[in-house]
């Protein structure tokens, strides 16, 4: 709130320009690390309602995460560990 309040007398009191918002860092704010469950299926191993962690955003629609089985343990299929996934395909968890 500060920051938003000192911007806001840099650009309309002294005439600054405006700092660009960058989306990325905005996306990166709100999932980045975040609990998540899916809403589709992926595989056979991963189903819906199965929960995991996003670990990095590749792009505007895509993020790499991992998952766990109802044990805690991580979730191998085919030999990997991190799935790429698509934003619409889960949602977060609180």
């Amino acid at each position: 709130m500060l920051k938003k309040l000192i911007e806001f007398i840099r650009v309309n009191i002294f005439g600054f320009k405006a700092k660009p918002i960058k989306p990325n860092e905005i996306l990166e704010k709100k999932i980045l690390y975040k609990k998540i469950e899916l809403t589709e299926n992926l595989n056979d191993k991963l189903k819906i309602g199965q929960k995991g962690d996003v670990l990095e955003i590749i792009n505007k629609d895509k993020v790499f995460a991992e998952f766990y089985d109802s044990k805690g343990k991580q979730i191998e299929y085919r030999n990997k560990l991190v799935f790429e996934v698509g934003i619409k395909q889960f949602k977060l968890k609180k």
